[in-house]
């Protein structure tokens, strides 16, 4: 079973308050990939949203219409 990307992100943050270690490393590490994450998940929602506006100008395009 493959989870979520936004399960993962509040995993790993779960993760990175319960985790104990001497110098907190672990725990910045942990918390730091879960932001990485997040912020990759919102440019890719970005850049699916421009893909899919591109792609309805080609169809317009392909069809006879102008481009804008």
């Amino acid at each position: 079973m493959r989870n979520s990307t936004e399960t993962l992100i509040v995993a790993m943050r779960i993760l990175s308050q319960d985790i104990q270690s001497e110098d907190g490393v672990v725990s910045a590490a942990t918390a730091e990939a879960a932001q990485r994450l997040e912020e990759q998940q919102e440019r890719i929602t970005q850049l699916e949203r421009e893909n899919d506006a591109l792609r309805a100008d080609l169809l317009l395009w392909e069809n006879g219409g102008p481009l804008p």
